[in-house]
Order: C-alpha cells, then sequence, then structure tokens
C-alpha cells in the first residue's frame, strides 16, 4: 500500500509540475533574470512577445564580439504567426561594448551606439533606415566575460512614413548565453 501512495503521489507531482522555464510574469514575459537562461520577451504594443516557432535557424540568437570597434552584440530573435505572417526584432550595440558601465541607460536614437529592429508583413523599421524614427533606451545589467552571460532591459518606440503602426516596445528584458 505504501508503494501505491507513493507510485500515486509521485505521478502528481510529474502531471502537476511546470518546467521553471515556464514561468510568466503578471504581463505574460518571461523573469528578468542575469544566469544566461537564453530568454528575451518584451511587451509589443501592450501584448507579450518572444520568439516562436523555427524556420530553419534558431529563433533567439546573440552574436557578440569583444574585438570588432570596441566590442559589439546583437541579438535577433523572430516569431512565426501564420505562414504569411512572421515578426522579427533585434536590438543590440555596433560600438564600444568593452566600455560601458552596467546599469548605463543607453539611448536608443537614429545616431547612438544602441539601437533596435523590428519588421513584419506591413513594415521593416531598420537601424539604418534614414527614415525610421527610433527612441527608446537599452540598459545592460549584467555582462559577465568569464561565464558568456549579457543580460539587460529595454524599451523603445519605431515608426515609419508610410507604415500603419507605431511600434511600442515596453518591459523589454533578455538574458542571454554567448
Amino acid at each position: 500500500m505504501k508503494r501505491i501512495l507513493l507510485a500515486v503521489s509521485i505521478l502528481i507531482t510529474f502531471c502537476f509540475a511546470k518546467c521553471e522555464k515556464d514561468k510568466l510574469d503578471i504581463n505574460g514575459l518571461v523573469p528578468a533574470t542575469q544566469e544566461g537562461k537564453n530568454t528575451l520577451g518584451f511587451l509589443l504594443n501592450g501584448q507579450p512577445w518572444a520568439p516562436k516557432g523555427f524556420n530553419g535557424t534558431a529563433n533567439l540568437s546573440i552574436d557578440v564580439d569583444f574585438g570588432f570597434n570596441q566590442g559589439v552584440f546583437g541579438i535577433a530573435a523572430y516569431r512565426i504567426i501564420s505562414d504569411d505572417n512572421r515578426e522579427y526584432f533585434g536590438i543590440g550595440i555596433k560600438d564600444s561594448l568593452n566600455f560601458i558601465s552596467l546599469s548605463s541607460r543607453l539611448p536608443m536614437t537614429k545616431n547612438s551606439i544602441a539601437n533596435s529592429r523590428f519588421s513584419n508583413f506591413k513594415c521593416d523599421m531598420n537601424f539604418y533606415d534614414t527614415l525610421t524614427f527610433r527612441g527608446g533606451e537599452l540598459i545592460i545589467t549584467k555582462l559577465d566575460k568569464i561565464n558568456r552571460i549579457i543580460a539587460g532591459t529595454f524599451n523603445a518606440v519605431l515608426f515609419q512614413p508610410g507604415c500603419t503602426d507605431t511600434i511600442k516596445i515596453t518591459q523589454g528584458r533578455f538574458d542571454m548565453k554567448f
């Protein structure tokens, strides 16, 4: 009888347990961590956004190079909503990552070293497009070169004439192992 109770207890525990990765905050976003969990999320015009789907390459990736332009990094992510509706997001620093102090607020404007990108089937708002209005900030909260972890928070506003929507990104967070 004790074995049956033990087996039932174990079965119930596994059936109702959720992976830590499934835990979301009150807004439906992954927690803002600094452990190299390879997560990214934000609110896109008030709705939760996270990488989703597979198109032959990883839906979340990072590139870091401390030797190029005094240190650069870029995170790329995509979300497949349907066959004809895909969204792409990117964020990064194009220069001087080696000299940035933690918790510095880096503006994401037209000529700043930090920038973001968003595109969907309606529009492509790139950091190099002179018509795209950009605003926001990026905060690096952890940069651990030994354990190869970079984490931070961000928010952004992107607009391009001719596009129907202004993109408002709030409560952004990432925690990546490079």
